[in-house]
Formats: C-alpha cells, sequence, structure tokens
C-alpha cells in the first residue's frame, strides 16, 4: 500500500500550484501571513495544541497494539487537519449549542462515509486525477454562486446536473477499478484505515464538550461582568453558585445567558441573585420534569 493514493498526490500537486500562486501575488501573501499569525496568536495556539496534544496521547495509546503500523500515521494527520482541529475549533464557537455534538456524529456516521471510503480508496490514475480535481472545483464554487443569486438560478440547475452526472461517472469508474484492483488490498490495513475517522471522532468527543463548556462558561462569566458591582467577593459567589447549579451542562448554561442573564443589574442583592437562581433552578425542573 503506497503513503498516498493518487488523488492525495493530485490534491497535494494542486494545493502547491496554489501556493505558489499565493506567493507571487503580494496582496495575497500578506492576508496569508496575516492569517498565519491570527493562527498563532497565543490564546488560539493553546487551543490547537491542547487538541494536537489530545490526538497524539490517542495514537500512542493506539501504536502499542499489535496491529499498529506506521501507515496509520497519515489518515490520523488527514483526519487531524480537515476533522478533528476543525471539530473542536467549532465547538468553542458561538454558534455551537447544546446539539452540537450530536450534529456531528449525525452528519458523520453515515452509510455515505462507506461509500465515500470506498471510492477514496479506489482512484484513478494520477493524469486523471489532475484533470478532474480542478474541473469538479470550479464547478462546485461556481454552483454555490449560482445557487445563492435568483438570476443564475437556471445555470445553478444546469450545475447541479453536471455534477451529479460527473458524480455518478465517477461512481461507476471506481466500481470498475475496484472489481480489478480488490485482491490487491490489505483487508486488515484496509479496515484500520476506514475506522480510523470513526474511532478517532468518538474519542475525541469529551474534549470537544470540554472546550464548548469552557467557552459558554467564559462568555456567561464576560457577559456577567457588566451586570454586578465590581465587587470581587460578589462576584466569586455568583460564579460559586451557578457553576454549582450548573455543573457541566451547556444546555443550562445557553439557558440562564438566553432568558435569566436580562433580569441581573449592577446593584442587584445577594437575595434578589438567590431567588433569580431559584427561579432558574425551578424552570430547570419543569423542563426535565
Amino acid at each position: 500500500m503506497s503513503i498516498l493514493s493518487t488523488r492525495e498526490w493530485a490534491t497535494l500537486i494542486w494545493g502547491c500550484i496554489l501556493m505558489l500562486h499565493v506567493l507571487c501575488h503580494r496582496e495575497i501573501r500578506k492576508s496569508l501571513w496575516n492569517v498565519i499569525v491570527i493562527f498563532f496568536d497565543k490564546k488560539l495556539r493553546i487551543l490547537w495544541e491542547i487538541i494536537l496534544l489530545y490526538v497524539l496521547m490517542i495514537t500512542m495509546v493506539f501504536c502499542y497494539l499489535p496491529i499498529w503500523e506506521n501507515i496509520y500515521i497519515k489518515d490520523i494527520i488527514i483526519w487531524f487537519l480537515f476533522s478533528g482541529l476543525i471539530y473542536c475549533m467549532n465547538a468553542v464557537s458561538s454558534e455551537a449549542d447544546e446539539t452540537y455534538i450530536k450534529k456531528i456524529l449525525k452528519d458523520n456516521l453515515k452509510f455515505t462515509m462507506i461509500l465515500e471510503f470506498f471510492m477514496s480508496t479506489f482512484t484513478f490514475n494520477i493524469w486523471i486525477e489532475l484533470a478532474i480535481i480542478p474541473v469538479i472545483t470550479i464547478i462546485t464554487v461556481m454552483n454555490v454562486i449560482a445557487e445563492r443569486k435568483e438570476e443564475y438560478k437556471s445555470v445553478h440547475k444546469l450545475l447541479d446536473s453536471i455534477l451529479a452526472i460527473a458524480g455518478f461517472w465517477i461512481f461507476y469508474e471506481t466500481i470498475k477499478i475496484g472489481i480489478n484492483e480488490y485482491k490487491q488490498l490489505n483487508i486488515i490495513n484496509t479496515l484500520v484505515s476506514f475506522m480510523i475517522p470513526i474511532v478517532y471522532l468518538i474519542l475525541i468527543i469529551p474534549l470537544e464538550y470540554i472546550l464548548e463548556l469552557y467557552s459558554k462558561y467564559e462568555v456567561l462569566f464576560l457577559r456577567m461582568t457588566f451586570k454586578e458591582e465590581k465587587d470581587k467577593r460578589i462576584r466569586l459567589h455568583h460564579r460559586t453558585a451557578i457553576f454549582r447549579e450548573y455543573n457541566f451542562s451547556v444546555r443550562k448554561i445557553l439557558l440562564f445567558q438566553r432568558e435569566y442573564m436580562i433580569q441581573m443589574y449592577a446593584l442587584m442583592k445577594e437575595d434578589e441573585f438567590n431567588q433569580l437562581m431559584q427561579k432558574f433552578r425551578s424552570a430547570c425542573k419543569r423542563m426535565t420534569s
């Protein structure tokens, strides 16, 4: 089994060409540098370093399994860069809610993942892959643009049809290649490569939840500072009471932030805050009953 498939080599080649194009244009190069600086900003760097260390720990454990081979490192790196890192980064975004992890699992654990793995395992020769990637990419980008504008509705339908036909053709040709080449596959290596994204997706869920939970608490406490006195003792009391009540529930944090934090104000007395917490506690009980 080669380190990279022809599709991966083709993607890498086009990626290098695109990078050279970027480096040849001063304005684009400057924008790219700004993105790199942001990525290595202290707070963001700590985040992706935590994610990287977590994935490395999982991988180190797997290294001691009898079926482990170094060729799996490639699959792990690809999963980390294009899936794991993105999932964890999105977990700390404002869009992530109490159903975020459920959505991630639902979007990834589908029957289509078998089809996608099959099509990525049996690929065309390098020249066909080099031709397919830019063509499909350009048509897809054009389709996305056409979809957003009403005047291009007919173009959007046409491009949808072209992509569908291209998809069926690629699938048909992939089946033909698979029939001819399946005997050359190492069954164990193929099965492990298929399972890597699934296993890592499941194992990274605790980290995703911890990051999301921390992010929600951080946002909540930050917003509360505008509705509290500057007395550190009072603020500590509020945060302690909230943490005791919410513990590890993202749903409760978001509920309080949406519907109850608005009732707080700077000169709020302790008994008023306690009454607010009691109202919230009662609301949570009604929701679970």
